[in-house]
């Protein structure tokens, strides 16, 4: 693959990055009203040194896969890769957030860790 332009890179930080604080904010708002503690150290500390990388990673280099993919041989048109890599982003930050925002095998005070917040048709 060719390099990705500025335009390209800026996207990817910018969405991407917005996205990964946003998969953070739910994980630690869903975390503090089940009481979820990890290790016995609180929420806070497994949040910073290992949440924040991984999905700064994960959102960042999705978005700049998924829409440099789609983009490929198309010239112009950026419309359809930026809506592909907003829906792979979103996909994949649900199943983190299902994966570590609510895990199961923590105790915590909300059924199945899921917070009473959470929308009932959006599995968990």
């Amino acid at each position: 693959m060719a390099k990705s332009s500025k335009s390209e890179t800026f996207l990817s930080v910018v969405i991407g990055g917005a996205a990964a604080f946003g998969l953070i904010v739910m994980t630690r708002r869903a975390w503090d009203v089940c009481h979820v503690v990890l290790n016995g150290v609180g929420n806070g500390p497994t949040l910073f040194f290992v949440g924040i990388p991984v999905s700064f990673v994960v959102n960042i280099g999705l978005f700049n896969l998924t829409f440099r993919f789609m983009r490929r041989g198309k010239g112009g048109k950026w419309m359809m890769p930026l809506l592909a890599a907003l829906i792979a982003i979103a996909i994949a930050d649900l199943a983190l957030f299902s994966w570590a925002g609510t895990p199961e095998t923590l105790p915590g005070t909300c059924p199945g860790n899921i917070p009473p917040w959470w929308p009932k048709g959006i599995p968990s």
